[in-house]
């Protein structure tokens, strides 16, 4: 499985990670900021047509939106009942045409298509787009990660 780091497309020093584990845009300037800021792009949860993003350095954490804030926090699939089903939706995204420049890319939410992960002021959010600013703020470049993937084990 690749890795990939979702550099920002109106900062481009600046890159999506988890920080304290809530979603952050930020410049990565050490090892740690690398790992945090390095995922695996995995079928989605809630529909495995679309996608999820799971943490490198927390295999069993994903990227989900709780009150529209984007959150890393655990989830082991395969997920069931109420509230397992609600992680699920809520950590699985479309992946689309970058909304400020096609050869990038967008993601918006599972269970609220209008909304995409975009960052203001720097923290991640799910939001509405309805100005050239958020367009932008929702549009990021896909890069190789920081980490590379762990090799699988070796079976003897």
């Amino acid at each position: 499985m690749a890795t990939i780091s979702l550099r920002s497309i109106n900062f481009s020093d600046r890159f999506i990670r988890h920080a304290n584990f809530l979603g952050e845009l930020t410049p990565i300037v050490s090892e740690l900021d690398k790992n945090d800021a390095t995922f695996e792009i995995v079928q989605g949860l809630a529909d495995d047509r679309l996608i999820s993003f799971r943490s490198v350095n927390f295999p069993n954490y994903y990227l989900r939106h709780q009150d529209f804030r984007l959150k890393l926090q655990e989830g082991n699939p395969p997920l069931s009942g109420t509230q397992d089903r609600l992680f699920a939706e809520d950590a699985t995204f479309f992946w689309r045409p970058g909304n400020s420049d096609v050869t990038a890319s967008s993601f918006a939410c599972f269970n609220f298509p209008n909304r995409f992960i975009r960052h203001r002021e720097f923290h991640l959010f799910i939001e509405p787009l309805g100005d050239a600013v958020s367009f932008q703020d929702s549009t990021f470049k896909i890069e190789s990660g920081f980490i590379p993937p762990l090799a699988p084990p070796v079976v003897n």
